[in-house]
């Protein structure tokens, strides 16, 4: 529950994907994006930029990163920005600079970022309106008291949100919350009920474990649709695909208490999966960052890290399982786990040479981590015993 408040508690702008596109082809434009996209300005007590920034050649290319790439806003300079600056002495009319703030991001963040590049647009726009104004002076030009704020900033500075979060930034508490809660009242529960049962004959243990699925099915798809109802109906929150959020809660806590790899859960077996869970849910946020700053050791040394947590915490699992399994009798099973390709590849020392080698080679060149990593997972896939999912013959 703590770590499902990191996107808000976690808000600081530093490297912050930022795209800008220039319809301006005059000096002026060309300058805006020169003087935004090579500002360094950097939070308190921090070592990077605030922004990373990424030119595009059109608003629509802009657009899809902004949607899709991870982008945090989208700076817009105007077509008609230089003639506007040239004019500004004469009209009084200033041009408009559109920022376009995806908020869905991460609403704080997202908040931030839109002050910040509202502030540094506003700056360079003071400073080349102090280069026109130096002109005209240069130039013994008059300027009207009416039009002299205008050619101090000609830049007018107009923001919109994209994927608006308005009233939505605690969904991931509401959503969170109540299918973990859930799931561990229901483990528990057929944790005891598991203790209590005796089966005589192997139809029972079938029958048994039916009926346990039906249940866990059944609770899945009331807690899914249910949680999505209050939260519409008493939170006031509403989205376009009502159904699909029911949908993916229902496989989710589905997936959370699921627990039929041994005879009966224990304790032990309960809490290794948990932890088995937990690091897997790490894996999509380490190949994200991997994804964006590919050439870069330090995501690539995180995502090793994740998978060193995840096979670990596989092999804790697959070990508190076939002690089970030793201490029910069950040898046949027993046997099969633990000769398994990947439960003896990461007790030998071969996992921590593989691990040694690929942490030197994302020092040469981090792309290799990945490479390194697909190539263990294919050799693991290759090696998995044709029968490994079908324990019980």
């Amino acid at each position: 529950m703590t770590l499902a408040q990191l996107p808000t508690a976690k808000s600081t702008i530093q490297n912050v994907p930022v795209g800008i596109v220039n319809q301006d082809q005059g000096l002026i434009g060309k300058s805006l994006t020169n003087k935004a996209m090579h500002n360094k300005t950097k939070a308190a007590h921090e070592d990077h930029p605030m922004f990373k920034w990424y030119e595009y050649k059109t608003v629509k290319a802009a657009n899809h990163a902004l949607s899709f790439n991870g982008n945090y806003a989208t700076v817009i300079i105007p077509k008609d920005l230089s003639q506007s600056v040239q004019t500004v002495g004469q009209t009084g009319q200033k041009s408009t600079v559109k920022i376009v703030i995806n908020q869905g991001r991460n609403h704080t963040l997202a908040t931030n970022v839109s002050s910040v590049l509202t502030s540094l647009l506003n700056k360079v726009g003071t400073s080349i309106g102090t280069g026109v104004l130096a002109k005209m002076a240069a130039l013994n030009l008059s300027v009207p008291a009416s039009q002299a704020e205008a050619i101090a900033n000609p830049i007018n500075v107009k923001t919109s949100i994209v994927h608006s979060t308005k009233n939505l930034e605690a969904a991931s508490s509401v959503f969170f919350q109540p299918i973990w809660i859930t799931s561990l009242v229901t483990t528990m529960l057929l944790y005891f009920a598991s203790r209590a049962f005796q089966p005589k004959h192997k139809k029972d243990v079938l029958a048994f474990k039916g009926t346990v699925v039906g249940i866990v099915a059944l609770l899945s798809l009331i807690v899914g649709f249910v949680t999505t109802f209050y939260v519409s109906q008493f939170l006031g929150y509403h989205f376009p695909d009502s159904p699909l959020i029911s949908l993916f809660l229902a496989i989710a806590t589905f997936a959370f208490i699921m627990f039929f790899l041994a005879k009966r859960i224990t304790k032990k077996i309960y809490w290794a999966n948990k932890l088995w869970i937990f690091t897997m849910s790490l894996i999509p946020v380490a190949a994200a960052w991997v994804g964006r700053y590919i050439t870069y050791p330090g995501p690539e040394i995180f995502y090793l890290l994740v998978f060193i947590a995840w096979s670990l915490a596989y092999f804790y699992l697959s070990y508190a399982i076939v002690n089970q399994l030793k201490q029910d009798g069950d040898l046949k099973a027993y046997q099969k786990i633990t000769g398994m390709f990947i439960y003896r590849f990461i007790r030998s020392y071969w996992f921590i040479l593989s691990v040694i080698v690929t942490l030197i080679g994302i020092y040469i060149y981090p792309p290799i981590g990945i490479a390194l990593g697909l190539i263990e997972l294919i050799v693991n896939g290759i090696k998995t015993n044709a029968d490994s999912d079908n324990l019980q013959k």
